[in-house]
């Protein structure tokens, strides 16, 4: 059974413009659409629950995780204002996606959207470029766990998030240390380690647990590249 844990809902306002789709087929998405707000911690679906709806980040962090076998978590992608959630081929969600804080998407019928792609082309090539977009960023992933140190996996993840929702130099991070460790390969002491070492050779500035400023940005790009 599909499981939305959202407390409050309301038709989807016309404000709600994502600027990286067509204009004409943003309006027609906006009337397909139903604003969901989650709780802190609150799952938009879990793991195995039916596919049936695609999901864009209005407000707030999502982040998607699967439980290992041996009881470990982890934390796949980070979700954020623009991004959509939900593309898959698949007939059951494979993993399970909770609100970092709260959080407010819109929530798309998957046979609303699909059945409007088959008329839309330009809506329906947008889509599927979003969907290898994610794929893109998954291998990415595996590259960054594979090779590179905690000191370079943390510099490519901030740089990340600053092209991604930074406000020039600074960049707030919803999440807390344990989801960055989780998504990254590390313990929450290597990640809170890693933070320490950039700050302490300047390249970045640590306002508090969920605010950064950069202030070497060609020092943190050559970590995150040297893997």
């Amino acid at each position: 059974m599909q499981t939305i844990a959202a407390v409050r809902t309301s038709p989807f306002p016309s404000s709600g413009v994502d600027s990286r789709l067509p204009g004409d087929d943003l309006g027609t998405l906006d009337r397909l659409g139903t604003v969901v707000t989650l709780r802190r911690e609150q799952p938009l679906f879990r793991e195995g629950d039916r596919a049936d709806f695609y999901f864009k980040v209005i407000s707030g962090a999502l982040r998607t995780c699967k439980l290992l076998a041996d009881g470990r978590r982890h934390v796949g992608e980070f979700f954020l204002p623009g991004d959509f959630i939900g593309l898959t081929a698949t007939s059951d969600y494979i993993f399970a996606a909770e609100a970092v804080s709260e959080t407010v998407v819109v929530r798309y019928s998957r046979r609303s959207v699909d059945a409007l792609a088959l008329q839309e082309p330009r809506l329906g090539r947008r889509l599927f470029a979003i969907a290898c977009e994610s794929l893109s960023v998954a291998q990415h992933q595996m590259v960054l766990l594979g090779r590179k140190t905690a000191e370079e996996r943390i510099a490519s993840f901030v740089l990340d998030m600053a092209e991604r929702g930074g406000d020039g130099d600074g960049i707030t991070l919803p999440m807390t240390r344990t989801d960055i460790g989780d998504h990254l390969g590390l313990t929450m002491e290597t990640v809170s380690r890693a933070f320490a070492q950039l700050k302490r050779e300047g390249v970045i500035e640590l306002k508090s647990t969920h605010n950064i400023v950069i202030r070497d940005r060609d020092a943190l790009a050559d970590l995150a590249d040297a893997g």
